[in-house]
């Protein structure tokens, strides 16, 4: 069985593939090579490339997408299913990770880290008269995260981790929005459930996104939900880039509605080096890394491969996104 694979995963699951299947990889980084790879492939691995109607025509054997983590905007899921092509992910696999991100977006953006390092680097050696001036001039008065109140949207796997550990660390008081998952659940983990995000955000300082991007949660944060807000709120998003509205975002970050923000993703991924959102002097930026991290490259990496070979070997999936499929 022939399997295709051309973006990096973890040196332990790239090794699992090549012990059960021969990998396919492109000749180079050029979409041309990703087509002419695929044509006799029986399955890939898909990290961050997209799959769409184009690549299952190079791929008339394929019959599984394995997708290396949770979100599925990269795959046309619909047409993969219309092919019979059965669709995978690792859910949960990141979630230690990606929720981790998030917790120290709140502190970063809390305690103004990145203003302080910047302050010390315009420190002049051994002026200890200067910390109070550049407390001043860097704004670097922040606020603590004991007791003031979060606001989540998406409380599944990461939503819920999200909370706890808020909560835990921080006595942290948590509302969560989901029409998917009922009061009680969210009560198993100490979050009170509103039932329209419009009347969960004035009421909250933190606002941060774990939901997948879909139709329904596209642009969900714009202009009117940010005016919405307490003056001086936070919002995170480490979920899918188009959740939260970026211009709309810059404009709050300008007048001030909003103290400060982060995200680890976007509309455009990589984003315009020039794009102002980027320089805002409040404002943290990371290239969609929330799930890179050692253990969580390899849990999702393991998975992701697994799933490939019990497929191509006639097995069930543990993980089906398009289970009508089988």
């Amino acid at each position: 069985m022939k399997v295709y694979l051309g973006e990096v995963i973890h040196p332990e699951a790239v090794a699992l593939l090549e012990k059960h299947a021969q990998v396919v990889r492109p000749k180079d980084h050029s979409r041309q090579a990703c087509l002419e790879a695929l044509r006799e492939v029986d399955g890939m691995v898909a990290r961050k490339i997209h799959v769409g109607a184009e690549e299952m025509n190079a791929a008339p054997r394929m019959k599984i997408i394995a997708r290396h983590g949770v979100g599925l905007d990269s795959v046309d899921l619909e047409e993969a299913t219309r092919r019979g092509i059965l669709v995978t992910n690792t859910p949960g696999a990141n979630r230690e990770s990606v929720a981790e991100l998030a917790l120290s977006f709140m502190l970063a953006l809390a305690r103004r880290i990145p203003q302080a390092q910047k302050a010390m680097a315009n420190m002049p050696k051994g002026d200890i008269g200067i910390f109070s001036a550049l407390l001043k001039q860097y704004s670097l008065t922040g606020i603590d995260l004991e007791g003031k109140s979060l606001g989540i949207i998406g409380t599944g796997r990461i939503g819920s981790t999200v909370a706890r550990k808020c909560i835990a660390a921080f006595d942290m008081k948590v509302k969560g929005y989901d029409p998917y998952v009922s009061a009680e659940v969210m009560k198993s983990f100490g979050v009170e459930r509103v039932e329209r995000l419009e009347d969960m955000l004035p009421k909250i300082d933190f606002l941060t996104v774990h939901c997948p991007l879909t139709q329904e949660t596209k642009g969900m944060v714009g202009k009117k939900e940010l005016a919405r807000m307490k003056k001086g709120a936070y919002v995170i998003n480490t979920a899918r880039g188009g959740i939260v509205g970026e211009k709309a975002l810059l404009e709050a970050l300008q007048s001030g509605q909003i103290a400060a923000a982060a995200l680890d993703v976007w509309e455009v991924e990589p984003p315009d080096p020039q794009d102002p959102l980027l320089n805002h002097p409040n404002f943290i930026g990371t290239p969609h890394y929330a799930g890179t991290t050692e253990e969580s490259l390899h849990r999702v990496g393991i998975a992701a491969v697994e799933e490939v070979l019990r497929v191509l070997r006639g097995e069930p999936p543990k993980y089906p996104v398009n289970p009508e499929v089988l």
